[in-house]
């Protein structure tokens, strides 16, 4: 048995697109409101409620949302400055760990107990949190096993090795912890500027559906960022 699909459909309401950037956004809505006092535009808008009053507010909410845009942009490019510090750091370590272990577990090859304390047998992993423990307790290791270190310093793991990278440890948490810092700084940023866009973004919405109404015979529409359609 057939059955009859109702064909009516709402018209979906305006939506920003996703592949339109809060920036591009930005710009559009500086055209449109920049040129919504324009006097061709202005006297017929004003029959539906737009008034200069009105259309300062909106102003006033885009400059806003513009000075949260361009923090946020501020915010992420320190994130990504913190972040390129924090790789080339962690970068450095590993090739100096990689070649300490990879000589020590030449020199220690069948010393059980010094395998077993410096993890030689552990495969190295890429996670941060697990990487840096397999790190430190090498270096830690050696430096509270000296027998171990006066074997190690034989091929060029010195007390001095030992220690710059300790040191280099150190300097890179706290690069995390900066990365950290700045990470969730960059988010509150956007954060912001969503919510300030998600309150304009309809009142700029409904503006442009009215004018789409009242101006569609009007050249002047295009002022406000409304392309003519050819006949």
């Amino acid at each position: 048995m057939g059955t009859t699909e109702n064909t009516t459909t709402e018209a979906p309401k305006p939506q920003p697109s996703a592949y339109v950037s809060s920036a591009e956004w930005i710009t559009r809505m500086k055209l449109t409101f920049g040129n919504a006092t324009l006097p061709e535009i202005f006297d017929v808008m004003k029959t539906v409620g737009y008034t200069e009053e009105k259309i300062n507010g909106m102003k006033a909410k885009l400059s806003q949302l513009e000075a949260l845009q361009q923090a946020q942009t501020k915010e992420y490019a320190e994130q990504y400055a913190e972040t390129e510090k924090f790789d080339a750091k962690r970068s450095g370590i590993d090739a100096v760990f990689t070649k300490d272990r990879g000589l020590l577990k030449i020199l220690f090859k069948g010393n059980v107990h010094a395998q077993s304390i410096l993890k030689l047998d552990e495969a190295k992993p890429k996670a941060f949190g697990a990487w840096q423990d397999l790190v430190t307790n090498f270096y830690a290791q050696l430096e509270a096993a000296p027998e171990l270190l006066a074997k190690a310093s034989a091929v060029g793991l010195t007390v001095e090795a030992v220690t710059a990278q300790k040191q280099a440890m150190t300097d890179l948490q706290a690069l995390k912890e900066s990365q950290r810092k700045e990470t969730a700084e960059a988010q509150a940023a956007t954060d912001a500027r969503d919510r300030a866009f998600d309150e304009l973004y309809p009142l700029y919405s409904e503006y442009i559906q009215y004018a789409k109404v009242l101006l569609a015979d009007s050249q002047a529409i295009e002022a406000i960022g409304i392309k003519v359609k050819a006949k």
